[in-house]
Formats: C-alpha cells, structure tokens, sequence
C-alpha cells in the first residue's frame, strides 16, 4: 500500500458495503461543519462552476480555521478538507506531502507523476477511478495523519441540485472503513433555509464524473484538461489532461 506520505508498504485494512445505515454526525461537528456549509451556499455565483466554487469555499474556510488553531495552539482542527485517497490500496491511503504527513497533497498531478507507475502517460491510459477526495475527513488525533484508523467520520457536503451518489458513498465508506463512519451532509440537514431557485436551475446541473470532480473541470476526459479548483501559485498548469 501507498503511505501517507506516498511510500510504499503493507498494512491492514477493511472494506464495506453500500446499503447498511450511514453514521450521523455529533452536534458539535454539525455545529463546526453546518456553519461553513451555510455561509458558503450563501455565495452568490450561479455559473456552471457554482458547485465547484461552493466546495472550494468549504475547503478554504476549513483551511483558515486550522490555520488560526495552529497559531493558537501548534496543531491543526480535527476537520481536514479535500484530502485525496489512493483507492488501490487496502485500506485507501492518504496521500500528503511527503515531508509533511499532515498536509494533503495540494497538487495531484504531481503526485501521479512521481508515483504512479509509468507516470502520467500510463495514467492518463486508464479508464478507472483511482483516487477519491472527500470534503472533510474529521480525524480523532489531528496530530496524526488522517489514515483509516485516526478517521472518526468522512464527510461529503452537497450543495443544490447535486445528489450524493451510491458509488461515491460506497468509496467513502471504504476510506472509512465503516459504513457509520460515513455521513453526507446538505443545506437541509443544517437548516440553511429554502435551495435557491436560481442554483436549481444553474447549468451546474451537468453531470461531472468522479474523477473531473477531483481535479476540476468537466467535458471528455480524454479531450481536455482537468486542473484541480486549487492551484498552488508556485507550479504552472499542467498540459496533461487528467481523465476521471
């Protein structure tokens, strides 16, 4: 298996089944999670991208707030957003920076070419899912990596009118470990009010596969590229398109 800081090794896992209860979250998680979904369905962006921009803002209020606790206190909140995982292992496998098992991976592109085997050219070869980034991953230790074992729940927070899907679901479930482990989170269940008509109605209603959801972007996986929502400002785009 793939470790969290994208070495190879062995280790034990578990894998579940879609169909059983899904976990619910304790108040004081939907209190921390039901306040960032709010404020970021209040964004005011109707495009066909509303759902991207929606997530990322979940990303980038949790990111702030871990930034402030690490300031505060040296470690990061139990809430970590969009942390990819390598679906081929077992258990699925965080991957992060490798000089810093804390930190996700903010550059997936990268991280296939320097580990996939054959780099990007055999990547962009398959027709499979391989990775999947839940929107929060709340660990119980934030001092450890958010590998299976430290995972008290994965999260996937959906915004109007996208629908949580039983293939996402059963992933989740699998990075889990435990089907009660896994909670989907929307602005119903948190009472951010009526969806807004104009997002029913946005062109966001186009679907998007998995993997196009992963790193951003929609159309042929095979015809364009796909660039993740969050670019690091120091690396240029890639020209490699990245299939989902």
């Amino acid at each position: 298996m793939t470790s969290a800081s994208g070495n190879m090794g062995a280790g034990p896992g578990k894998t579940t089944q879609v169909g059983m209860t899904k976990g619910s979250l304790s108040p004081e998680d939907m209190a921390v999670l039901c306040d960032t979904l709010c404020r970021c369905k209040a964004i005011g962006v109707y495009s066909r991208d509303a759902k991207i921009l929606r997530q990322t803002c979940v990303a980038q209020r949790l990111r702030a707030k871990n930034l402030a606790s690490k300031l505060a206190t040296g470690q990061t909140t139990q809430y970590i957003p969009e942390v990819s995982y390598d679906m081929r292992n077992e258990p699925p496998t965080p991957i992060m920076l490798s000089k810093d098992s804390l930190t996700p991976h903010p550059w997936l592109p990268a991280w296939i070419q320097k580990y996939w085997p054959g780099g990007m050219d055999a990547y962009n070869q398959e027709d499979k899912t391989w990775f999947r980034r839940p929107d929060v991953v709340i660990v119980n230790d934030p001092s450890q990596p958010p590998v299976q074992s430290n995972i008290k729940k994965v999260v996937e927070m959906k915004f109007p009118p996208d629908q949580f899907s039983k293939t996402q679901e059963a992933a989740y479930m699998d990075i889990a470990g435990d089907e009660s482990k896994y909670a989907g989170v929307s602005p119903d269940d948190c009472g951010c009010g009526d969806a807004d008509e104009q997002a029913q109605r946005s062109t966001a209603k186009q679907t998007q596969t998995d993997l196009e959801s992963i790193l951003g972007g929609s159309s042929n996986a095979r015809s364009g590229s796909l660039f993740p929502p969050l670019i690091p400002p120091a690396l240029p785009p890639s020209p490699i398109p990245f299939p989902f």
